[in-house]
C-alpha cells in the first residue's frame, strides 16, 4: 500500500513539473507578421519567458509578448504592441499584467493587479472569478492543458479590466509548415456554438507543434479591429 501511494504522488509530482519547467528557463520565440487576407508581411513579432521573479510574496513567470510593424505595414495597419504578463507559478493564474497598446493612431496604456478574485486596472476595481487567465499567456500556457480532439474547454480571461469566459476547442491535427520543416500538429481556437470564430478583438487561435520534445506555437492569429493577422514562427532563441 505505501509503494502504491509514493508511485501515486510520484506521478502527480512529475505531472506538475513537467507543468511548469518549460517556463523556469528563458527562451524567445520570434515571428514574422501577415496580413491573413493578402498573405502580405506587415513585420514581426516576439513571444519571450524572462526571468522569473516574486510579486507580492507570490513567485511568478514573466512573459513578454510585441508585435511592430514595417514602414510597409505602417502604411497599412501601424502597430507597436507590448504586454508583460506575471503569472502565478503553482497555478499559472494571472498576477499582474502591463500592456502598451499602440494600433493605428490609438494608444491604449494600463497596468493590472489581480488579487484574490479582484482585479484592479489604472485604479478601478473590478471582480474577477477563480482561476482567471491572461489572454496573451494563454498562448504558451493552453499548451499545457490536454484538450482532447474536438473536445473543448473554458477558461476565465481578463484583459485591461475586463473579464469574460472563453471556450477553447482543439479543432484536430494537421500539417504545419515551420522553419524546421513540415510537422504535424494542432490548432486551439475559440468558439461558439460549437464553431471555431475570431470575432472579439484580440481573440486568438494558436497553432501548436512539437520541436525537440517542446510544444511550441508555430502559428498564431490574431483578431484585430479591421481583420486578422497571422504570425508565422521564423526562429527560437534559448
Amino acid at each position: 500500500m505505501k509503494l502504491i501511494i509514493f508511485l501515486i504522488l510520484s506521478s502527480f509530482t512529475l505531472m506538475a513539473n513537467s507543468q511548469t519547467d518549460r517556463f523556469d528557463s528563458k527562451v524567445k520565440y520570434e515571428y514574422n507578421v501577415y496580413l491573413e487576407v493578402l498573405n502580405l508581411k506587415l513585420g514581426e513579432a516576439s513571444l519571450s519567458v524572462k526571468d522569473p521573479g516574486n510579486i507580492d510574496g507570490i513567485d511568478v513567470y514573466h512573459l513578454n509578448f510585441n508585435v511592430r510593424t514595417t514602414k510597409l505595414g505602417d502604411s497599412i495597419y501601424k502597430i507597436r504592441n507590448k504586454i508583460d504578463v506575471w503569472v502565478n507559478k503553482e497555478t499559472l493564474n494571472v498576477v499582474k499584467q502591463n500592456k502598451n497598446i499602440s494600433e493605428l493612431r490609438k494608444k491604449k496604456n494600463s497596468e493590472t493587479m489581480i488579487r484574490n478574485q479582484k482585479g484592479i486596472t489604472n485604479g478601478k476595481e473590478f471582480m474577477v472569478k477563480e482561476n482567471v487567465f491572461d489572454p496573451y499567456s494563454l498562448i504558451l500556457i493552453l499548451s499545457e492543458f490536454n484538450i482532447p480532439n474536438n473536445q473543448s474547454k473554458k477558461f476565465n480571461i481578463v484583459d485591461a479590466g475586463k473579464s469574460r469566459v472563453i471556450e477553447i476547442k482543439n479543432l484536430g491535427t494537421q500539417t504545419i509548415k515551420t522553419p524546421y520543416g513540415n510537422k504535424q500538429g494542432y490548432t486551439l481556437s475559440p468558439v461558439k456554438n460549437g464553431q471555431p470564430v475570431l470575432k472579439n478583438k484580440g481573440d486568438m487561435e494558436v497553432s501548436y507543434v512539437s520541436i525537440d520534445d517542446t510544444l511550441v506555437p508555430a502559428k498564431i492569429m490574431i483578431k484585430l479591429s479591421s481583420g486578422v493577422i497571422e504570425l508565422r514562427l521564423k526562429k527560437i532563441l534559448e
